[in-house]
């Protein structure tokens, strides 16, 4: 009969058996220690989640602020366009006031008459 050896010896037993007898002794210490991991987790979890958070809201601040401005250039490039045509004699003064008013006043299209 072909026997095998076992890579576990006596000395593993008496490690597990000390491990085991420490865990039910000190079982109140590894479940502190457990709770207390768990804290540290959430606390690390929220303070990341919080600082993701804020990243985004500066992005979308950021994101709006940009739209903001390029709505204002695209008005004074309206306004200017407008201006053109009116220096060019295609439209009158009381169009291009009326044209500068829409686009300044309600952003609605400017194209619009």
């Amino acid at each position: 009969m072909k026997q095998t050896k076992s890579n576990w010896g006596c000395g593993a037993l008496i490690v597990a058996a000390i491990a085991i007898s420490l865990l039910v002794t000190y079982w109140y210490v590894f479940v502190a220690l457990a709770v207390l991991g768990a804290a540290v987790w959430y606390y690390v979890y929220q303070k990341q989640a919080k600082a993701k958070a804020a990243a985004a809201e500066e992005a979308r601040q950021a994101a709006a602020t940009a739209k903001r401005e390029a709505a204002e250039q695209t008005k004074v490039e309206q306004i200017r366009r407008f201006k053109a045509l009116l220096d060019d004699g295609a439209i009158t003064q009381a169009e291009y006031d009326q044209q500068k008013a829409r686009i300044l006043g309600d952003g609605q299209d400017p194209l619009d008459f």
